[in-house]
């Protein structure tokens, strides 16, 4: 009787378990749904200094890397 109580007891253990890690875990399409949504996003924008020799002098240049855009014109280096 013990037994067969045991079992019972570890059988429906086993059918639980691997329930409850697909219930805790968020499907990959509501998490994006989720960002689109207002989620949390970064909003600032990355800047690089772009660097080119013309002539045998340096110029620098910024640019926007978040928008691949070019910030401002070609400034001399001194």
């Amino acid at each position: 009787m013990k037994n067969k109580g045991k079992k019972i007891v570890i059988a429906m253990m086993l059918m639980i378990l691997p329930c409850a890690g697909i219930i805790s875990t968020p499907p990959q399409e509501a998490y994006a749904m989720a960002v689109d949504e207002g989620g949390i996003m970064p909003m600032a924008d990355g800047y690089v200094w772009k660097y080119k020799i013309q002539n045998g002098i340096l110029y620098k240049r910024l640019f926007n890397a978040s928008k691949k855009q070019w910030v401002g014109d070609w400034i001399r280096c001194k």
